[in-house]
């Protein structure tokens, strides 16, 4: 196996926030990040340059899928996202021991120390198929205009818990996913006696997602899905039960995230 972790994901107008989000997930342990460009900009291309000559990313071109296919003969909806996790499962299960599918705006948090892979440690790998990792919603925290800093550190405030999940897979009972319809989980191969650990018995780490942002990032990104809020009623609606908890665990990683992102920008090359 090349990598221990990995990361599949898929971005599209994520220009501010990429970086961010490879050198955090750098920090606690992710090997390597198997992205799907459905962006086509240069801008995009010149922020992940350097992580891919460094073999920390593989970008893969995306931008000829969109919408909604209907897979013959079953007739499952997949949309371009679904089936960007589907390739990944395809063709790098076996470049990883464990496959994580999230989008740009989640973040996957240790609960102890800072290394997730201490972590899988501790999970036995031929009993447990896949993990599904809680995810936790991050609100606006009072901001209507984007404000100046990083995601992490300008967005503290969350719902009182976990209200979704995003599973991570051990790649030894991955299957190939050709007809995986979800964002969420994965597809697996039959293995007697093999076990997904539910969200609700897992401890020790969760998922920081930020959906919302604030109103003026929200009104920017209101045709990337139907989901997605379009006014800015909708967008106090999604907000009202994520802004109950204040938490400032992902302040610890604020200096050092922008110690790397100053290196890369500065020398074209990533942290080693």
């Amino acid at each position: 196996m090349k990598f221990n972790l990995a990361i599949a994901g898929i971005f599209k107008d994520e220009n501010a926030y990429i970086q961010e989000w490879i050198e955090f997930h750098r920090i606690v342990g992710v090997d390597h990040f198997f992205l799907y460009d459905n962006d086509g900009g240069s801008e995009a291309r010149n922020l992940l340059e350097p992580y891919e000559r460094a073999g920390i990313v593989s970008r893969q071109n995306w931008l000829h899928l969109d919408g909604t296919r209907y897979d013959r003969p079953k007739r499952v909806g997949r949309d371009k996202n679904h089936m960007a996790f589907g390739h990944a499962a395809k063709e790098h299960r076996n470049e990883c021991r464990w496959l994580l599918k999230i989008d740009i705006d989640e973040f996957l948090l240790p609960h102890k120390g800072n290394q997730i892979s201490e972590i899988l440690e501790g999970y036995d790998r031929d009993r447990i198929k896949g993990i599904r990792i809680p995810r936790i919603d991050f609100g606006h925290s009072g901001h209507r205009a984007r404000p100046p800093g990083l995601v992490t550190q300008s967005y503290l405030q969350r719902e009182t818990q976990p209200s979704n999940y995003k599973e991570l897979a051990n790649t030894n009972f991955l299957s190939n996913n050709n007809w995986a319809n979800s964002a969420h989980h994965w597809s697996y191969r039959w293995s007697r006696g093999a076990q997904r650990v539910d969200w609700s018995e897992v401890r020790d780490m969760w998922i920081c997602h930020y959906y919302t942002k604030s109103l003026e990032e929200s009104m920017e990104r209101s045709s990337h899905g139907p989901q997605r809020p379009k006014t800015p009623e909708q967008w106090e609606e999604r907000n009202a039960t994520r802004n109950e908890v204040h938490d400032e665990t992902m302040l610890d990683f604020g200096e050092e995230i922008r110690r790397r992102i100053a290196y890369v920008t500065k020398e074209k090359r990533p942290v080693e």
